[in-house]
């Protein structure tokens, strides 16, 4: 079957017998444990510090350029990394391609347009337009003989099986947040649910105790739900052989405020985040994050949060089947790893007044293009 069919739905696609049995056998026991705890990507966002990691390791990498290279020289970049997908923005794909690989582990691009130029190794040309798909349903087919050149020789995408020459595969060499780190996402959203919970409880709160004839259950009941009514709707309440104890609710004595700045602290560790960053843990044990450390704080940011991610996209959109030998894909990081660019730019520019080295070295060490290329005179962005 090929893409065209899976896209356009001309043939009926081969499919599992199941919902479910797209999920690898080495998953499926990380399946079930999520399915037990009713952990999701949808519930997870549902964490405060949980989605301030998502978002800015996604909202950085989308607002990165990226360009493609030929040793020293920029090429024109083309459509697969300007806008793969016509039906969305560049921003839009890559955005939810890191958001997969965050939660999952892997992503996937559907070839759906090829430039036509054959070659040995693509003999139908290099991809041009793609559109990324949930790494929800992505499963790699490996062959059964482990000495096959290619190990990987298709892909279940929700249950219908691609070739593998109509996927661009990203793997983050990990099995994702939402498995490695399903305990500790989980111990936050308990912790949420209790503090719900304690904000929604009618204060006063309190127990009362019957001091005249016996009451029945009904009795009991009745008068409890009297004793509620008249507090909510009058703030004051007439009791009769009942005696009103109260009972003061305090969060310290439940731990939630120590146990939510420690659940803070535990999700920014678990994405690779600075604490600092995302408010998180005032008990984390973190700096604070001031005007003289927030370019080092980027910096580590980028270098330990979003790295992964941008030389998992980078190393892949290189590929020998992707564009052609000898080309790279590379995102414009300088700009957050070099933390002082003043310093940077002096240091380079006295290299290069001393002869040490050349203009177009000193252009790579501030990480700016070469030259042979029109200029981008359009006015600095957010």
């Amino acid at each position: 079957m090929g893409i065209r069919s899976l896209i356009t739905g001309e043939t009926t696609p081969t499919k599992r017998a199941n919902a479910t049995s797209w999920i690898s056998p080495s998953a499926a026991a990380d399946f079930q444990t999520l399915t037990r705890l009713g952990l999701n990507r949808e519930t997870a966002l549902g964490v405060p510090t949980a989605a301030a990691c998502r978002n800015l390791i996604c909202n950085t990498i989308a607002q990165l350029g990226v360009d493609r290279y030929r040793a020293a020289e920029r090429l024109p970049a083309g459509y697969l990394i300007t806008q793969p997908d016509p039906s969305c923005t560049w921003t839009t794909t890559i955005t939810r391609t890191v958001d997969d690989l965050i939660w999952y582990g892997r992503s996937a691009w559907i070839i759906l347009a090829r430039d036509g130029i054959a070659t040995d190794q693509n003999p139908y040309g290099r991809p041009v337009r793609a559109r990324r798909v949930s790494g929800a349903g992505i499963e790699p087919i490996y062959s059964d003989n482990i000495t096959d050149y290619n190990a990987i020789v298709g892909y279940y995408v929700n249950g219908v099986r691609v070739d593998a020459r109509d996927v661009i595969y990203f793997d983050a060499g990990h099995e994702g947040v939402l498995n490695y780190g399903a305990r500790t996402i989980s111990a936050a959203i308990a912790l949420e649910d209790a503090a719900r919970r304690f904000a929604t409880v009618e204060l006063p709160a309190g127990i009362l105790q019957n001091v005249g004839h016996e009451l029945g259950p009904d009795e009991a009941a009745d008068v409890v739900q009297a004793f509620q009514l008249a507090r909510r709707e009058n703030a004051i309440a007439f009791l009769q052989n009942v005696e009103y104890t109260r009972a003061d609710l305090n969060p310290q004595d439940l731990q939630l405020v120590e146990a939510r700045a420690h659940a803070d602290t535990a999700i920014a560790r678990l994405f690779s985040v600075p604490v600092s960053m995302v408010g998180a843990s005032p008990t984390g044990n973190s700096g604070s994050l001031l005007y003289s450390n927030v370019s080092q704080n980027m910096a580590q940011f980028v270098q330990t949060a979003c790295a992964p991610f941008i030389n998992a996209i980078e190393r892949t959109l290189s590929l020998d089947s992707v564009i052609a030998t000898g080309q790279q894909i590379r995102f414009d990081v300088q700009a957050f790893l070099r933390t002082d660019p003043e310093a940077a730019t002096a240091y380079a520019t006295t290299l290069l007044g001393s002869g040490v080295i050349d203009a177009a070295e000193a252009r790579g060490f501030l990480g700016i293009p070469s030259t042979n290329t029109t200029p981008d005179l359009t006015p600095g962005r957010i």
